[in-house]
């Protein structure tokens, strides 16, 4: 048994027991350390910092504290008094778990389609999609990914190593931030395929580009290094998808060269925007009229010269009809 003195207003001692949970512990230790470098005479902001908590935090638990005691400390449920009752009668219920029994690989969109059509049904997709999801947990039937060999849900990537989750509204402001990486799979011929590695600046629109015969991490690491050389200023931050060839030996570079490594959410090409812009270009005006032999080597030599175009010749709409190297000129002027 441990006893807990708190400096408030009314000095009072508190049980510790095996029982109190460990997150009202750590916050009654909070408070003390909180009050302890009041009694020193730091300032407050600079206290809640060094607790790490926020001047709202501090107050809430501080009037839970006092108005209930160490009971008040402990996280309570947030669960809402009167709880969404379901919007679908039983009837409606059994009709679409026996549709989806009978097509057990079908989704909601799919059976609510039918329900509306043969059953004459008004509930939402969303609500079939809700009586699906209640039956799953229930252990009635099984997901769609169980029959397409998927047994258990795909894990949100965790990031440990240098690699960081890209933050919604990240947006670069100077030439080199946020420089945008992806790699697309074309195909020369029937059975000539390659991996092009690309990376275009948001802000000035330079471009990089490599061919390679995979799209590994071991390659991405090689195109890194040729972007590093190949551009006219210092690459501050990349930002990649959640493919395999950017982790690895690639995040590893990142590392070494001290160059902030930012992975996007999934299925958001969105917000590669520029590359994935520069890659329909290639698309459209590059390998349609490239006539060279199909090999790796013969491709990056046209690409050295379609880059060079790209950069020093070609006005983008984007940059005012400038070039890219036009438009760093100018900033560089400004």
């Amino acid at each position: 048994m441990q006893i807990k003195s708190l400096r408030i207003q009314a000095y009072r001692s508190w049980v510790i027991d095996d029982t109190t949970p460990c997150d009202a512990i750590e916050r009654l230790k909070q408070l003390d350390h909180f009050y302890r470098l009041k009694e020193q005479g730091i300032a407050e902001p600079i206290a809640l910092e060094l607790i790490d908590w926020s001047r709202a935090t501090f107050y809430r638990w501080q009037k839970r504290f006092q108005a209930q005691g160490l009971k008040g400390l402990i996280t309570q449920s947030r669960r809402p008094h009167q709880a969404r009752k379901p919007e679908w009668s039983t009837h409606q219920a059994q009709q679409v778990l026996q549709l989806r029994r009978r097509f057990p690989a079908w989704g909601k969109l799919t059976l609510w389609r039918i329900l509306t059509r043969d059953h004459h049904f008004t509930l939402s997709v969303s609500t079939v999609g809700r009586i699906l999801a209640k039956a799953v947990h229930l252990g009635r039937i099984q997901p769609c990914a169980f029959y397409y060999g998927r047994v258990t849900s795909k894990r949100r990537r965790s990031f440990q190593h240098h690699a960081k989750r890209w933050r919604y509204k990240m947006q670069a402001k100077q030439p080199g931030e946020l420089i945008q990486i992806d790699h697309m799979t074309v195909y020369l011929a029937p059975g000539q395929v390659i991996k092009e590695f690309k990376a275009v600046c948001p802000v000035s629109k330079q471009l990089v580009a490599r061919a390679y015969k995979s799209a590994t991490a071991h390659n991405g690491r090689d195109f890194l290094r040729a972007l590093i050389n190949d551009v006219p200023f210092t690459v501050t931050s990349i930002q990649v998808d959640g493919g395999s060839e950017f982790m690895a030996e690639f995040e590893a570079e990142c590392a070494r060269l001290n160059i902030p490594l930012y992975v996007l959410p999934p299925k958001r090409p969105q917000y590669n925007g520029c590359v994935e812009r520069a890659n329909g270009t290639s698309r459209s005006e590059f390998y349609p009229f490239y006539e060279g032999a199909l090999t790796v080597a013969a491709v990056n030599c046209a690409l050295a010269d379609y880059q060079q175009l790209y950069n020093d010749y070609r006005p983008h709409q984007a940059l005012d009809l400038l070039t890219p190297n036009e438009y760093l000129q100018s900033l560089m002027a400004a």
